[in-house]
């Protein structure tokens, strides 16, 4: 692809900051914007202190004082956490890590900057929705001249392939892999089903019927098997959006529309949109129903308040003085891996009284890449960053133990070796459950031959298709059409359209 057209695609074809839908991820079928929980909402954060430690191989350009400095853009804060470590622990370079993401300029910036030639940042990080587009401009540089094929084999499959570019040069190597699967309420499930455990439940969510059936019978009996209706997002759909130049709007993804449509219309959810207050209170109990008309805020009840334990006393109390009176409570919820973190932090009283299930397709979520910009004058010790923050398992068992989310750990890390180690480890959040080994089950199917470079603007353009149909704006038929016509409009001469 010509850099002109590289460049166009990134100004208008890049997803903006989504915890938030990429790889496999589908689409939300839900105006709401998602967001990693560890995203930075308040402008741009940085970590750059110096402190004494052990020696690293410097190279690169030098200060006078022989020490290299590095700065590395990101568009979350874990990034943050592991640059703060990394200069406790190391004395001749030091990373400047800014968190850049303010306002979802994060591709922007970088594209701004790496296009005008700009020396900073020497290392850029990338969601999965970015990595090819930022390959194909030309930002990354070649690990492999740096020994990266080294390592190949250490990391899972998929997440390794993820950071090659179509030649297979590594370009980017992440820290976590992101399988994504149900975490749901015990309690619920035993109230709603008669069971509760694992094996049991998840014949509930092996295929879109059962999942219907579950939701229907959870409703009846005054539940919600789901707070929102994009609860589904990360674990459907297992055909790549363009097969030979031509769109792939198969039967399944339309089956997905018609499903979508009837937990909207059969009020199946609490229409807790995700991200939002509602959301984060329906991990912790009882919430309110709300409605179409209000599930987006209106000036009496902003459910975009936060997602703070004040942010949610506050909402349940608007919701009251408005008349919600009637309140449910949610059984399931769709993330990747490190969804598990957002759960733990908003559990309240129901944390240990969770459990986890795959779905009907071996979906993931997101993931932080990092890789050195072309661009970088320090690309050895740069170099050096890379390697201990994606391949050094005392990094990633230091990252697993304390790392994560808010300092909690948990994350699940990407080398093979120490997600076997931790296989038998159980999380007391979920019942005990060994979450490392349910989670490597999921990876070992996950096929990333299905994503494309088109994934995450054709996944925004099918949720907005889904939306316009769900709320009765557009008729089916007008609805795909109005899609055909934004994807032609798009990739006109690049993608085609059959009607």
């Amino acid at each position: 692809m010509k850099m002109k057209k590289v460049t166009a695609l990134l100004l208008a074809g890049l997803m903006t900051l989504s915890m938030t839908a990429c790889g496999n991820s589908g689409d939300s079928g839900n105006n709401a914007q998602s967001s990693d929980s560890s995203s930075s909402d308040a402008g741009t954060e940085s970590t750059g202190t110096e402190a004494e430690g052990t020696d690293a191989e410097s190279a690169g350009t030098e200060t006078a004082d022989g020490v290299t400095n590095l700065v590395l853009w990101t568009w979350n804060d874990d990034a943050l956490t592991f640059a703060k470590k990394f200069n406790e622990t190391h004395d001749n370079i030091q990373v400047e890590a800014i968190n850049v993401a303010a306002s979802g300029e994060y591709e922007t910036k970088v594209q701004t900057a790496l296009l005008g030639g700009e020396k900073e940042p020497d290392l850029i990080g990338a969601e999965p929705g970015w990595i090819t587009m930022f390959m194909e401009a030309g930002f990354f540089a070649n690990l492999d001249d740096f020994g990266a094929k080294d390592y190949e084999g250490v990391q899972v499959d998929y997440v390794w392939q993820e950071g090659q570019d179509e030649s297979g040069v590594q370009r980017a190597i992440s820290y976590q892999i992101t399988p994504a699967g149900f975490y749901y309420r015990r309690d619920v499930a035993e109230a709603v089903f008669g069971y509760s455990d694992p094996e049991s439940v998840a014949k509930l969510f092996t295929s879109y019927e059962t999942i219907m059936e579950a939701a229907r019978e959870a409703k009846a009996k005054g539940y919600r098997l789901f707070a929102s209706d994009s609860e589904l997002a990360y674990c459907t759909y297992n055909d790549p959006w363009v097969v030979d130049g031509a769109l792939n709007l198969n039967d399944e993804r339309l089956d997905r529309m018609e499903m979508t449509s009837a937990f909207y219309n059969e009020g199946l959810t609490a229409y807790a949109a995700p991200w939002t207050t509602p959301w984060y209170q329906s991990m912790a109990g009882e919430v309110p129903v709300l409605t179409e008309e209000v599930q987006w805020g209106t000036d009496d009840l902003n459910v975009w308040a936060g997602d703070s334990e004040e942010a949610a006393e506050d909402f349940m109390a608007q919701a009251a003085a408005l008349g919600f009176n009637e309140t449910t409570e949610c059984m399931a919820f769709g993330l990747p891996s490190w969804g598990n973190l957002i759960l733990q932090n908003h559990a309240g009283d129901t944390f240990g009284n969770w459990g986890f299930v795959a779905g009907p397709t071996a979906g993931w979520g997101g993931g932080s890449y990092f890789g050195i910009s072309e661009n970088s004058e320090k690309k050895d010790a740069a170099w050096e960053f890379i390697k201990w923050m994606t391949l050094d398992e005392d990094t990633l068992e230091w990252w697993y133990q304390e790392g994560g989310d808010q300092g909690t750990g948990g994350d699940a890390v990407s080398i093979v070796a120490l997600l076997e180690k931790h296989s038998g480890d159980t999380n007391e959040a979920y019942g005990g459950q060994t979450l490392y080994k349910e989670w490597m089950e999921v990876a070992k199917d996950i096929d990333f031959s299905v994503e494309t470079k088109y994934d995450s603007d054709l996944n925004n353009k099918w949720g907005e298709a889904i939306s316009n149909y769900k709320t009765g704006q557009m008729t089916k038929d007008e609805a795909v059409n109005y899609f055909y016509d934004q994807v032609e409009s798009t990739y006109a001469g690049e993608i085609t359209v059959y009607r």
